[in-house]
């Protein structure tokens, strides 16, 4: 029989050995978990950035005026013409830890015991990162909003920050104070007593047309919601109208579309919001060095033979292109 300490050390190689091998796959399965995670990886919106202060987005936010119409003879205008900034954004850290105690690596200390004890805990984890995920996509950030630091509010900036209900309010998004400038500011529409079962369609119609302009490249390609709305718009449209999206319903999603473009629900979202998203301006940013990678295993403090590792990952959510991200707000659904 391997002494206690030959048995920990054993141990803490397994559990390590195990997640490595399995990481690849863990990240897959918490990225396919939700529709909009889901979505934003089959796009290719995961990117990666090695270390920095921060991480900067370029950002066009005017169009050149080099552009003229001549006739013979005519001269062409040569203007330098400022049409780029950068976004700033904070690294963000999420951690979840794992705990083995002592007395449990001696109970299942057999091979097939300690090997299904040991998936159990991986697989909790995996799941309460996914939960954490959506929690984080459908929040905000206090310390955006300034209601906090990130010391005391570290998640990323979740989408009632990045397509707010007031894109007017005097919020910093990204380094850029949104009230200052028109270009940076997203799309809402406040439906305040309006039922979302008679009123929905229409204003989702407005939404959309606003956001695009009748322009391909602007148009929502995702709507998001809570299970109200989605099931009252569901109920709008004929069964024979009831398209769905092949490629998030090969994955398990329920969907619908609407001019094309799917919409999903989320339990996380709240059933007042429904956001109209063009995903093709969103990315999520992570450090391969730190993306969801196990620390050493750690003793416990007076607590003899108990361990603790974290699984760690550095990211942010970010959008390159408020000005065509939107949402219904408020939404009134009785």
């Amino acid at each position: 029989m391997p002494a206690i300490g030959t048995l920990s050390q054993a141990l803490d190689n397994l559990y390590t050995t195990t997640w490595y091998h399995q990481k690849g796959s863990v990240i897959d399965q918490i990225f396919d978990a939700a529709p909009f995670w889901f979505w934003l990886k089959s796009k290719g919106k995961l990117r990666t950035e090695e270390g920095g202060r921060f991480i900067t987005e370029p950002l066009q936010y005017a169009k050149t005026d080099n552009i003229k119409w001549i006739g013979k003879g005519s001269t062409v205008p040569l203007n330098d013409f400022e049409f780029l900034t950068i976004s700033q954004w904070q690294w963000r850290y999420l951690v979840a830890s794992l705990v083995r105690y002592q007395v449990d690596d001696q109970q299942n200390r057999g091979k097939m015991q300690i090997i299904n004890y040991m998936n159990a805990k991986q697989d909790n984890v995996k799941d309460a990162l996914v939960d954490e995920m959506e929690t984080m996509l459908f929040g905000g950030s206090g310390a955006v909003t300034g209601s906090g630091t990130l010391e005391t509010n570290p998640r990323p900036d979740g989408l009632q920050v990045l397509v707010p209900d007031d894109p007017t309010s005097a919020v910093t998004v990204g380094g850029i104070p949104q009230n200052s400038y028109s270009w940076w500011q997203s799309k809402a529409l406040n439906m305040t007593g309006k039922s979302f079962a008679t009123y929905g369609v229409s204003y989702m119609r407005t939404m959309i047309n606003n956001q695009s302009n009748n322009r391909k490249q602007d148009r929502p390609d995702l709507i998001m919601s809570g299970q109200t709305p989605y099931e009252y718009y569901e109920d709008t449209i004929l069964p024979a109208y009831r398209i769905s999206n092949n490629k998030l319903g090969d994955m398990g999603f329920d969907n619908i579309q609407y001019k094309g473009i799917p919409m999903v629900w989320s339990p996380t979202c709240a059933n007042t919001r429904m956001y109209m998203l063009n995903t093709n301006y969103f990315q999520f940013v992570y450090d391969p060095i730190m993306f969801f990678d196990m620390t050493e295993w750690k003793t416990i403090p007076n607590q003899p033979g108990d361990k603790a590792a974290q699984i760690m990952t550095a990211c942010t959510l970010l959008t390159g292109r408020r000005r065509v991200q939107g949402v219904l707000h408020t939404i009134d659904t009785p």
